[in-house]
């Protein structure tokens, strides 16, 4: 019987991702570890060292994992742990340890989960959230006095209606639209520093449906008054591609690319976004039929430098990151992006994506 349930450990040791291990406790020794545990130990199968790996483990958990270990031995059965662990480039790898141990042979047998990039993006969103706590508070006190003046203004202007000439309604309109191109400028500043921030919150992906993510984007701007003044379509040759990605941040990219081709788009103009399967990879792509992008612009694109800022048609102004950010994000999905524009035709940007 012993033999049938470690041959059914083993086949699924042989084909997981986790790593497998077997613990023969009289002999304090690994009696199984699969591939993924030695690569996550960076050790060979046949010479696993107990202190070693004991070495590995994060100094401040040392003496919790050992608590853990006896309170197995004692109870029996299965327990959940989870500690930390230093890598070779001395990085920090959080483990949840899944055990249990088997009396009747003295052994324990374990999987290993390394949940490091889900505990880093928890400790990146609580970064994130305390600095959207303190940009609200900002934004809240320092909108208070603009839009009581402007509260005043308007209340000012309904009361001299038809006693005051047209010259003062014009100032007074003009000092509303100043002291909210003032206050707009101050929340892009700050909407545009915190979504820089949380570019940097690794992806995790998942197996997503990318033609029906893409074409749930594209229903939006659809349903959008922007369909009033653009022409948004999608296309693809099949019906779906499945394949692994953070769907949030790549559709993020997504919604960027589109987002400046309408600001470099007059009305009327067409939009479209594209899919298109080569096998081992897929190529998304977002064209447009606006003003292009100059040479001198090109080369500089997906650089967070000043120099490539330009407005919009209509004077639409820009942060700046959104370029280097969507590099930042396809890099992170192991994925190229490129562009082909000509001034006065048109803009495509491609992205290629490995599907695994």
């Amino acid at each position: 019987m012993a033999e049938i349930r470690n041959d059914i450990f083993f086949k699924m040791g042989s084909s997981a991702s986790d790593a497998y291990f077997i613990f023969d406790i009289q002999q304090s020794s690994f009696t199984y570890v699969n591939d993924a545990f030695t690569i996550l130990f960076n050790c060979l199968e046949n010479s696993i060292n107990i202190k070693q790996l004991w070495s590995a483990v994060h100094d401040e958990d040392k003496d919790h994992l050992q608590s853990c270990y006896e309170e197995l031995l004692a109870d029996g059965g299965t327990k959940k742990y989870v500690f930390r662990i230093l890598s070779v480039d001395e990085t920090v790898k959080y483990l949840k340890c899944s055990a249990y141990f088997d009396q009747e042979h003295n052994e324990i047998y374990g999987v290993l989960d390394d949940f490091t990039t889900a505990q880093e993006n928890k400790t990146h969103i609580e970064q994130i959230n305390g600095r959207k706590n303190v940009t609200l508070e900002v934004l809240s006190h320092d909108l208070k006095e603009p839009l009581g003046m402007i509260k005043m203004a308007v209340s000012s202007m309904e009361n001299k209606i038809g006693r005051v000439a047209e010259e003062e309604f014009k100032d007074s309109l003009q000092f509303i639209a100043d002291v909210c191109e003032r206050n707009l400028k101050l929340i892009r500043s700050m909407v545009n520093h915190e979504f820089l921030k949380s570019s940097v919150v690794a992806i995790k992906r998942e197996r997503v449906d990318l033609i029906w993510e893409l074409k749930d984007v594209v229903r939006f701007y659809k349903r959008s008054h922007l369909r009033e003044i653009r022409n948004f379509t999608f296309s693809s040759g099949q019906e779906k591609i499945f394949m692994f990605l953070d769907s949030m941040k790549f559709m993020q990219v997504v919604n960027n690319l589109i987002s400046n081709a309408i600001k470099f788009t007059s009305f009327g103009g067409n939009i479209e976004v594209n899919a298109e399967d080569r096998g081992e990879t897929v190529v998304v792509s977002v064209s447009d039929n606006g003003i292009g992008i100059p040479e001198k612009i090109k080369e500089k694109l997906f650089q967070n430098e000043k120099s490539v800022l330009r407005q919009g048609l209509n004077g639409e102004e820009s942060g700046g990151l959104g370029m280097s950010i969507i590099k930042d994000i396809v890099d992170l999905h192991h994925g190229r992006i490129w562009l082909v524009s000509e001034q006065g035709i048109g803009t495509t940007f491609y992205i290629e994506l490995p599907k695994q």
